[in-house]
């Protein structure tokens, strides 16, 4: 329902890209719209920072005056917060305002189309087939001998299980995909099917999100399995909690980039295959950490998808891939400190991620769950919930990881996003 001025009675704004900026002596909060829906952005004054805390869905445009103003923010004419939500409603940034409709709209040209088509070809890598191929092969070769590993190279009774592999953009993380990928090579000719868990930037959670798409690559297209799909949505519709869980979200698969830069790596991976595809977006476990959150292992209708997920790689070649970042850090993330190469805060961050990156080889999941509630996820784990979901799913034993990075995320130089791969035996 919409009020006179033309935008909800009670304004909820939708997860967001917002940065601290300085223009023309004044500072702004930076609001982008992190779905990349369009490519708007908004200035708002600091000082109205605390009138957006309360735009979340339960509270009219008076009653976020009042909270803002309660919370020590100077007092704005009505007039000022009206224009602020009417901007922020023609960005599609208020979730129950236009962005429904949009959205709704979009959801049904997505759905309809033959396929998922890439949405970063082109852009973030080569949308030529051949230029493409040169274009990993040139992040691969310095791995292609060295690294793979031979059936005689594992402990006895064990095959590869999981993968990790980054979600950066190529240019930066090359080195890492090129290694974890040549690595595991060799283990991926005979696989059936493949399950990629990856990050969404922009969902709530705990939620997996589905979808029926096939995914096309510049190197061809990889079939999802549409039967799988169907039993899995059939589980996680149980889940009362959340309205329409396995596909509230699906017009987030349009444009997320984690499964599509690491299927891109799959593709050249696995070559010609007649191997399905199943993926996932996992929403954020953030809520997850709070003293008295739901253990995400007690989640009914996620622990039952697990269930039918190992019961599949009992009787299929079963592969599962996890789309994942790891640590988020420094000023370009919301941090106020800066973190300069050589810094003891680099060193730092580096050592809690090889904590996690052990706990990970290790296969033991709670601890990998735990380091991180452990500082409250002041590093801002992007991998966390599809790190976690691969190592649930996979159940693995043993692992090694390589390709650590810490890649810059700011033009200073200090910020960073760190990554790695890990391949997962069992």
């Amino acid at each position: 329902m919409t009020s006179e001025s033309n935008f909800p009675d009670r304004p909820k704004l939708r997860p967001l890209e917002v940065s601290r900026v300085t223009h023309e002596g004044n500072d702004y909060f930076l609001l982008k719209n992190f779905s990349h829906l369009n490519d708007q952005s908004l200035m708002v004054p600091v000082p109205l920072g605390l009138y957006l805390q309360a735009v979340d869905g339960t509270n009219t445009l008076n009653e976020i005056t009042k909270a803002a103003i309660s919370r020590g923010a100077p007092e704005f004419p009505q007039e000022t917060l009206d224009e602020l939500i009417s901007r922020l409603d023609d960005m599609l940034l208020l979730s129950n305002g236009k962005y429904s409709v949009e959205m709704e709209q979009r959801l049904d040209i997505y759905r309809s189309a033959p396929e998922r088509t890439p949405a970063l070809a082109g852009l973030a890598y080569p949308s030529d087939t051949d230029d493409l191929r040169g274009y990993l092969d040139g992040f691969a070769f310095p791995y292609m001998n060295d690294y793979a590993i031979a059936d005689n190279d594992l402990p006895a009774g064990v095959e590869l299980k999981a993968v990790v592999s980054p979600h950066i953009d190529f240019e930066r993380g090359g080195d890492s995909y090129g290694m974890i990928w040549e690595q595991v090579r060799n283990q991926l000719k005979d696989v059936e099917l493949v399950v990629v868990f990856g990050t969404d930037h922009n969902g709530e959670g705990p939620r997996l999100t589905l979808t029926n798409q096939h995914y096309r690559t510049p190197l061809g297209m990889l079939d999802t399995d549409t039967e799988l799909v169907d039993e899995i949505a059939l589980i996680l519709s149980t889940d009362s909690t959340i309205d329409d869980h396995p596909f509230a979200d699906e017009f987030n698969h349009a444009n997320e980039h984690s499964i599509e830069l690491a299927t891109v790596w799959l593709h050249r991976a696995i070559g010609n295959s007649d191997a399905k595809m199943l993926p996932i977006l996992c929403g954020s476990f953030g809520g997850l950490l709070e003293d008295d959150a739901l253990n995400i292992d007690d989640h009914t209708a996620i622990s039952r998808v697990i269930r039918l997920l190992q019961s599949v790689a009992d009787e299929r070649r079963t592969i599962f891939i996890a789309a994942a970042d790891l640590a988020h850090v420094g000023p370009a993330f919301g941090d106020i400190e800066l973190i300069p190469k050589e810094s003891e805060k680099r060193r730092r961050v580096e050592s809690e991620d090889e904590v996690l990156l052990e706990a990970i080889v290790s296969g033991n999941r709670r601890r990998f769950f735990d380091a991180i509630r452990k500082n409250d996820d002041h590093n801002r784990i992007c991998g966390f919930a599809p790190i976690y979901m691969t190592m649930w799913a996979a159940d693995t034993t043993i692992g090694t990881w390589n390709g650590y990075q810490q890649c810059q995320a700011d033009e200073q130089d200090t910020s960073f996003v760190s990554i790695a791969g890990a391949a997962l035996f069992g």
